[in-house]
């Protein structure tokens, strides 16, 4: 077979080569061809855009065992080159396959999402997504989550400030994260704020001159210098040292009852004979008042 010949075959090879190649990347072959050079063969990273085709989390269908804890992802048709759907399966959700730790995000079934495949390892990652119907972050030390307002960035001035340089305006809310605690914060621009502290055995409520705290064996509410507390056999109004023990409401108005009628029997010897007292109408009278003391919405026991 003479040059020219063997010229011609390797064309026609080269053209076939790079028609397979069209067909197996789609439109990702003008991201892979824009890519500078040296990363854009055979063991780079791909990005595909397409749907959440299925989520592996039933234990019952028949891939969860090899698939369990990832998705497939189909590619969208705009993306492809090829007349079938094309489906990614297992495409992984984290860096652990049970995703049992770090950041996870699990996107809803149907919803756009972004993810990479390495086309040496045939490894593909959720990058981006539309919905989610689960996010987890799970940090060995801190997490912090907030919003912190700042002034607004003036684009018609070329001086404004960066972002990062902003004023703040005071208003702001953040929860921090611990092994041990759970802390959240809520504040505005006039100094109000609120504060939620969590701790093994113990959960507080904090909002200016109000308090809350509740333990394993109380619950105590306090505004300013009044507090009332409530153990497993006792409630204590006024302060925590408290002494003084409540009244029965019944019992005392039918002490009070008695000893009005007791009072309106007396009789006093007088010349012209016993005689009732004086003002014997006036212990009718309290008598009719006895009820009145009785609270209708506080009650003990």
């Amino acid at each position: 077979m003479d040059q020219n010949n063997r010229k011609t075959g390797n064309n026609s090879q080269l053209m076939i080569r790079e028609a397979i190649r069209k067909i197996a990347l789609g439109r990702s072959i003008e991201r892979i061809n824009m890519s500078p050079g040296g990363t854009g063969g055979v063991g780079t990273a791909r990005m595909i855009h397409g749907y959440v085709a299925k989520v592996h989390d039933d234990e019952s269908d028949d891939e969860f065992e090899e698939y369990a804890g990832t998705i497939d992802v189909g590619e969208f048709p705009d993306e492809t080159a090829s007349s079938e759907p094309v489906i990614h399966k297992g495409v992984l959700l984290s860096g652990l396959k049970d995703n049992s730790g770090g950041f996870l995000i699990i996107p809803t079934l149907f919803s756009d999402v972004t993810i990479i495949s390495d086309a040496a390892t045939r490894y593909s990652y959720v990058l981006n997504f539309s919905h989610a119907d689960f996010i987890q972050l799970n940090a060995h030390t801190e997490v912090v989550i907030g919003v912190t307002e700042t002034e607004e960035l003036d684009l018609e001035d070329n001086d404004s400030p960066d972002y990062d340089e902003l004023e703040k305006t005071g208003n702001e809310a953040y929860t921090t994260y611990t092994k041990t605690t759970a802390v959240t914060r809520v504040k505005d621009k006039q100094g109000k704020e609120s504060e939620v502290e969590q701790v093994p055995g113990q959960i507080r409520h904090k909002v200016d001159k109000s308090e809350t705290c509740q333990t394993t064996d109380n619950y105590t509410v306090k505004v300013g210098n009044v507090s009332v507390t409530v153990t497993g056999d006792k409630v204590t109004i006024g302060a925590d040292d408290a002494s003084e023990p409540l009244v029965l409401g019944n019992q005392l108005a039918q002490l009070m009852l008695d000893f009005l009628t007791e009072c309106s029997k007396i009789m006093t010897p007088t010349l012209m004979g016993t005689m009732p007292a004086v003002n014997a109408a006036s212990f009718s009278a309290l008598t009719a008042k006895i009820q009145q003391f009785l609270s209708k919405s506080a009650y003990t026991k």
